[in-house]
């Protein structure tokens, strides 16, 4: 079957308002530190970080180790380096990537993107059996992963917004020594399979903490034919 190219304007403006709507929420946070930076005699570190990469030739985990604030080095192709947690709406982040790029993360999953080729615009989970709510649904935080759906829209670089379902698995092993940028954590690694519904089938890679659930590190490709994305957590913000 091929993808639903045919959305209403309603399904289509759906996830751009909520993506828009988390943009607001991250530059009302940014906004008061940026101008505290200001008030006390020049940009503050902070400020830098909150424009988006942080500069420098210095390797991620040197610039996390000299920042006190959450962050994720970043490799989503042209945005790459190490970001700054720029706003937090209960377990939704916003991380600024620069000149209006955002990576937006639930659940320590990646839930949408902007400033890219092409955008992951939203993402919905749901179990493949039982009556738990999407909204409240993440693989990742099961005990045992298993089988579940996945939905997720997107827009190709000539604006064609595309909605499409999968299939998914997440089959976890035993934990593992992981090294993050700060630190050598024992995370399990668990490898995700998404059996799309025209048929093509996408892999990533999920690395949690055993006891939290947490997600400490990703590498994935969000869609089929899309971009691969990988981020570790530096310093977390749990």
């Amino acid at each position: 079957m091929p993808p639903d190219v045919s959305l209403t304007a309603v399904r289509k403006s759906r996830p751009r308002a909520a993506l828009s709507r988390l943009r607001r929420a991250a530059s009302l946070v940014a906004l008061p530190l940026l101008l505290a930076g200001c008030a006390s005699g020049g940009p503050s570190l902070l400020g830098d970080a909150l424009q988006g990469l942080l500069p420098g030739d210095d390797p991620a985990a040197e610039r996390a180790a000299a920042i006190p604030f959450a962050s994720l080095a970043l490799d989503a192709g042209d945005r790459r380096g190490l970001v700054v947690m720029g706003a937090q709406a209960g377990d939704t982040t916003l991380w600024p990537t620069g000149s209006g790029g955002l990576i937006t993360l639930h659940r320590e999953g990646l839930q949408a993107t902007a400033g890219l080729p092409r955008d992951l615009l939203d993402t919905r989970y749901r179990p493949l059996e039982g009556d738990a709510p999407a909204a409240g649904h993440v693989p990742w935080h099961e005990a045992t992963p298993g089988e579940f759906r996945l939905e997720r829209n997107w827009q190709e670089a000539d604006g064609t917004v595309v909605r499409l379902s999968a299939r998914g698995r997440l089959a976890c092993r035993a934990p593992e020594p992981r090294e993050l940028p700060l630190a050598s954590l024992a995370l399990q690694r668990c490898e995700q399979r998404l059996t799309w519904d025209d048929g093509r089938v996408t892999t990533g890679t999920l690395w949690r903490e055993a006891e939290s659930r947490r997600l400490w590190a990703v590498a994935e490709t969000p869609w089929p034919g899309g971009p691969r994305i990988e981020w570790e957590v530096a310093r977390p913000w749990w």
